[in-house]
């Protein structure tokens, strides 16, 4: 690291912060750093007290997706209640889930074209054995 003259002081040393007041530019060490922070911060207060954002956050989920999943739990329960979708085809059992058998981005969450109705050791054993998955046409 170069050793530097600060702008505010007789430091030299590493230089932490430029920063350019009134087209001039300084370069201030650790300690003139701060005071200059402090006092930049101070002069953004409102009456002494400093106002400070929170930050803002991510939504977990979008509005759009909010309103697909709040169909597909609508269909998904009608799809399950059809007669062709009672019992799961790798198990046997009763169908419990929705498999997507081309995935779920996008509009393909709504997608019937892509769902198989199957157990929960079922849709297990799908993820477990991709290849045979594949072959049955499980997966795509």
């Amino acid at each position: 690291m170069k050793m530097k003259q600060c702008s505010n002081c007789p430091y030299v040393g590493p230089i932490y912060k430029n920063v350019t007041v009134d087209g001039v530019r300084l370069k201030l060490c650790k300690t003139c750093a701060m005071q200059y922070n402090a006092k930049h911060l101070a002069e953004n207060s409102t009456f002494g007290i400093t106002i400070i954002k929170p930050p803002t956050r991510i939504k977990p989920v979008s509005d759009k997706r909010a309103k697909q999943k709040k169909a597909y739990l609508l269909a998904r329960k009608v799809f399950l209640m059809e007669d062709c979708n009672k019992y799961c085809p790798v198990t046997g059992k009763p169908a419990t889930e929705i498999h997507h058998t081309n995935g779920k981005e996008n509009d393909r969450l709504l997608d019937r074209q892509y769902w198989l109705a199957v157990s929960r050791e079922g849709h297990v054993y799908i993820h477990a054995n991709p290849i045979e998955a594949r072959e049955k046409g499980w997966l795509i």
